[in-house]
Parts: structure tokens; sequence; C-alpha cells
């Protein structure tokens, strides 16, 4: 694979672990004061364990126990029935593990029936659209219709929980073994599918009608972005994603899978700083040159370039790009500009391919040491992450090779094997959870149920306890992006490319 300029191999080992990943080193960066031990607290979720893969529900699950609710305050992800714990959010929304009958919950996508009922998950399955109901809770569709039958979401595909004979039946893309459609395709859920909070969509925006609990995941904010997928959304290419990035994602269903660091245009956004170039003070070439477009009356928008006397403004640094190597590029085809802010000449020789195999703009010459600012990790020297420091400004890392727990993150690459990095769609700023199987725990099992097979788990036992009293210590597999020593240590089949569990690039 060919990474821009001439980083070196990150290779996972016990000293990594040790020093990188909440080990005995102290990181400058924030809340970095509350990270655990790589040992304990970045076990990944018990939804992405080793061997357990689990094809009927395609969720990992969560028993009853004593497992406290999304949004409820927590110390460590084994406390949380999603497995998830942000310190400053208290348990979040993970798609990854569902509830099993008697779990808390605070909406019916944190169930595995789908069906949250006087906030429990309800032992049985939610009942499909068309068929007759008591209540809205007990409905897929959370809403129960004055003729006693459970109206559809959607007309056009069918919303989680419904009953399917396909993936294609189903608005995610994922028809289960049960027959019935998943939310869990993707880390977020699929425009058109069926929420109850805007942060478990890909576009960061849940419809809801006036007097219903559920709603569907709106489509993305438009606007002059050369791509039309978002991060998290299914994909049939890289040129579909403005991240220019398809891969397998927690399912093993190809997803638009998000750019380290600054928000490439098209991509989601809340303010410019989120934006590549929206940091008019970073120094940066193109600093100035991004902007987020929120049209009026919208949660989010989207990166673009601004308008520069008529034309659109150089590409700022960490801006995707049009890269036009014939070798080392999974894309057949890019529409991706090629207009490089920078000093080198032609402007094309500035975009090259990161360690994740995104084609970004890389004006500034030598990499960046720890503690500079950065637009990507592309930026930083060992390709080590660029992520947000006190003020929200990007800078490489300043300790260790990954971030640990209660850190700062821009991706789940950011952080250390098995963690995820927990933010707003939109923001560049995000912190990374605290991981585990919850208490009582019968929770382990693994996405699965896609239509190339779900994920096949690998990855390394990095120590700690499950969370469950007397269980055996919890085996993860890394993430997209994250460190890795061999093929088996990523999730889903990903290869280990460099250090990093990243597609191969062709």
């Amino acid at each position: 694979m060919r990474i821009a300029r001439s980083f070196l191999a990150i290779t996972l080992t016990a000293t990594v672990l040790g020093t990188g990943c909440g080990g005995s080193s102290t990181s400058s960066q924030p809340g970095a004061g509350a990270a655990a031990a790589a040992g304990a607290g970045m076990i990944g979720a018990a939804g992405r364990a080793q061997g357990s893969s689990s094809g009927a529900t395609g969720a990992g699950s969560a028993s009853g126990g004593s497992c406290l609710a999304v949004g409820d305050a927590c110390q460590g992800g084994t406390e949380c029935c999603s497995g998830a714990c942000d310190p400053n959010s208290g348990c979040v929304s993970n798609l990854s593990l569902c509830g099993d009958g008697g779990a808390a919950c605070s909406a019916s996508s944190d169930c595995c029936s789908l069906s949250c009922v006087a906030g429990r998950c309800s032992v049985d399955q939610c009942i499909s659209d068309g068929q007759a109901c008591t209540d809205n809770d007990v409905c897929c569709s959370g809403s129960c219709g004055a003729d006693h039958t459970c109206e559809a979401l959607n007309d056009g595909c069918k919303t989680g929980g419904n009953e399917c004979a396909d993936n294609g039946d189903c608005c995610s893309g994922l028809c289960d073994a049960t027959k019935h459609c998943k939310l869990n395709s993707s880390f977020c859920i699929q425009p058109g599918d069926s929420c109850a909070r805007d942060g478990d969509c890909c576009t960061a925006n849940c419809a809801i009608a006036d007097g219903h609990t559920l709603g569907v995941c709106a489509a993305p904010p438009k606007g002059p972005a050369y791509c039309d997928k978002v991060d998290g959304m299914l994909c049939n290419g890289c040129g579909d994603c403005c991240s220019r990035l398809c891969a397998p994602g927690p399912s093993g269903i190809d997803i638009c899978q998000p750019a380290s660091g600054c928000h490439v245009t098209g991509d989601l956004c809340r303010q410019d700083t989120d934006c590549c170039g929206g940091d008019a003070a970073s120094g940066l070439p193109g600093a100035g040159n991004g902007h987020c477009q929120i049209e009026s009356g919208a949660k989010v928008g989207i990166c673009t370039n601004p308008v520069n006397g008529g034309t659109n403004a150089c590409n700022p640094e960490g801006n995707v790009c049009h890269y036009k190597e014939d070798q080392g590029y999974a894309c057949n085809s890019s529409s991706a500009r090629s207009d490089c802010c920078g000093p080198e000449t032609p402007k094309a020789l500035m975009c090259k391919l990161d360690a994740l195999g995104v084609p970004r703009c890389l004006g500034v010459g030598e990499c960046h040491e720890r503690g500079d600012v950065c637009a990507s990790a592309a930026d930083c020297c060992d390709n080590v992450p660029c992520v947000p420091d006190e003020k929200g400004a990007l800078r490489c890392l300043t300790d260790g090779a990954c971030v640990p727990s209660g850190a700062s993150c821009t991706i789940n690459g950011d952080c250390c094997p098995g963690g995820l990095c927990h933010r707003e769609p939109g923001s560049a700023q995000g912190t990374c959870t605290s991981s585990g199987a919850p208490p009582g725990g019968s929770g382990g099992s693994s996405n699965g149920g896609s239509s190339n097979g779900g994920s096949s788990n690998g990855g390394s036992s990095y120590g700690g306890n499950s969370g469950a009293s007397g269980a055996p210590p919890v085996t993860v597999c890394s993430e997209y992006g994250q460190l890795c020593s061999q093929d088996g240590d990523c999730c889903n089949q990903i290869p280990c490319t460099a250090g990093i569990c990243a597609v191969v690039v062709k």
C-alpha cells in the first residue's frame, strides 16, 4: 500500500499498549486523566468479541442484569447495556450491541427485539407493519393505527425489526438469519430507516412526526460537494463516498468510512472548524478555505470550499482530492478536485493516499511532530492520530501511538484497539469510550447476518475482564484504522496494513 511520504509502520507491541493506550504514561490530550489502562478500559465492546458471531440477531446482546440505559451516568462501559461509556456523556448508543429482554433502554434501537416498553427491552420481537397490535410500543414503527394494525414508517423499504425476505427489502440493507431487518448494517442508522435520536442517524437528523416516538433518518444535506454519501452510509465503491473510502463496517457490509481529522468536502459539519481549511488560524495550506454550509433551519450542514473571485478556492490541507496515479488507489474514478493548496507544481502531486486509503491534499512538506498543528493523521510523523486539543484545534497526538479512553478523537481509528470514538455526527471532536461487556453478562456476540457473511472477528486478547463476575478476559478486534500487528487482529477480515487495520489499496 502506498502511504503519503515515508511513514513508518507501527507495530502493536506490549510497549505500545503500555504507553500509548492508557498505560502508565500520561497524555496531555484532553481527558487523559480519566483514561483507563489498556488492559481494562480499552477492551472492545462485547459486540465485537472474537469467536461469538451471531447471524440470528445481527448484534451482540446484553442481558437485563443491572446495566444502565443510554444517557445514564457511568464510569466504564461494563456498566452500560450498550457496552460503551463516554465519561462526558454517560452511556452512549452503540448499534453493535443490543439489549436482551429486561435490559434497560431509552429507545427501541437499544433492544435486540426493537421494542422498548416502559424503559425495558421486550422479550418479544416488535410487530411488523400491517400486523395486529394493541399499542404503539409493540410495533416496529412505534405506531399502532386506529384500525389496530402497525403503521409503516417508510413505504419504500422495510424499517428496522420488520420481517424481510432478503437484504434488498430492508432500508438498512441487512436482513438477518431470522428474516428481520436489522438497524446495524453500519455504526449509524441509514437514511429512511427507523430512529429515535438524531445522533443515531448517519445524517444526524431523525425526522419524527408530532405525537410519535419513532421517525426515520433524513437524507443527507445537499450542496456543491461532488459526492452523495456521508460517513456510515452504505456504498458500492469509493466513488460513492465523500471520503472516497468504501470498506467493510461493523456488520461486514461496505460503508463509507470516515476520514481522520478534519471533515472533507461533502461530509457533515456543525461549524467551520469541523471542515478541512475551516480553521483560518491553523497556518496550514489553504487555511480559511473551508466552510460549513448549513441551510436555514437545518441541524447540520456539509463542508464546502467557498467561492473565491467567482471560482472555487484551492483545496485546503487534508481535503479529499483527485488522485491520478495509475497504481495505489482502489477507485476507478474520482470526482474530487485536484487543485490542492501548497507549493508543489503541478498541484496534483500534492494529492496522496493516507494510511486509511483516503486521497488527501498534503502540502505541508515534511511531516509534523507531536503537538504540532495538523489536518489529518497523514500530516503527522509516524502517522500518529491528529486530534483536538483543549481548545478544539487539531494537533498531532502528544503521547503514545493511540488515544486512550476519555481523551479526544476524531474517528474510531484514533482510539486504542477496541475503543469507539463517540461524537455527534458532523462534529470533528469526540471522546474515546471505555468499552466492555455489560454486567450480568451474556452479551458478547458480534455483528452478523450481512450479505457477505458478516463480520469475522479476529483479534488479540489485550487483557482485562469482560465485566461479568468470573468471566474470562475479553478478546477484542481492532476497528478500521486502529493499530494491529497481524491480519487476525482486525475486525471484519480487514487486513493489517503497515500496522493499521485498513483495506489493501490496489
